[in-house]
């Protein structure tokens, strides 16, 4: 997320776009490998370092500072 957050973009960012560089990055990751049914259900196991709202169909996400 900080690297997709180094664009001039808005900070909340789309779940699926995050999954798709994190897969660019590591394409062996695989949120069910890691005991998770959904990417969502991954992120929210990461409610220390990610918030995430949802709008409608979209799951979007916000690293929060540091």
């Amino acid at each position: 997320m900080r690297i997709l957050h180094q664009k001039p973009d808005d900070e909340w960012l789309h779940a699926n776009v995050v999954k798709e560089q994190m897969k660019r990055m590591d394409p062996s990751f695989n949120e069910k490998s890691l005991g998770h049914k959904s990417f969502s259900d991954f992120v929210t196991a990461r409610g220390d370092l990610v918030d995430m709202r949802v709008e409608g169909q979209a799951r979007l996400l916000h690293l929060k500072e540091a």
